[in-house]
């Protein structure tokens, strides 16, 4: 049969000086109290927009999106993508896609200008992206509009 052996009980000193009489705050105590009060690791991780913004309204184009926070809707649910420095939600889109969804998931949450472009859209396909706009990429981001960026004549206003 084993024994178990119990360590020696050490009285080791506090780590930290505590003052007794003292008329000065006890940051230790006070935060550890505060700890156990909130929980900093229960965060929530919140978006810096808020108030949903319909997809076409003169609100939505006036919106900055970067492309860290585009990339994070990559999901059939919600689903950004970039044409021409714009960001459209074409969530809803998905299913009336005449290639179908997939094709469009591929660039979900990332730029899809040149797969837009390389398949061939007439006209009234980049006009009808208008319903869909949710925001534009900012300055640094752009490689479309903006001074010095590439040129293309048949970009949509």
């Amino acid at each position: 049969m084993a024994t178990v052996q119990a360590p020696p009980e050490l009285n080791l000193p506090s780590p930290l000086p505590v003052a007794q009489n003292s008329s000065e705050f006890d940051f230790v105590t006070l935060t550890m109290t505060a700890l156990r009060l909130v929980n900093p690791w229960a965060v929530e991780a919140k978006s810096q927009w808020q108030a949903r913004i319909e997809p076409g309204t003169p609100e939505a184009k006036d919106r900055i999106l970067t492309l860290a926070e585009v990339s994070q809707h990559d999901t059939p649910r919600d689903c950004w993508v970039v044409i021409y420095d714009r960001v459209y939600d074409i969530t809803t889109f998905l299913d009336e896609h005449p290639g179908g969804a997939d094709i469009m998931l591929e660039y979900a949450g990332g730029d899809a200008s040149t797969a837009f472009r390389s398949s061939g859209h007439s006209k009234s396909a980049a006009k009808a992206l208008e319903r869909f706009v949710v925001g534009e990429l900012p300055m640094h981001e752009r490689m479309y509009r903006r001074p010095g960026g590439m040129r293309l004549s048949d970009i949509p206003e």
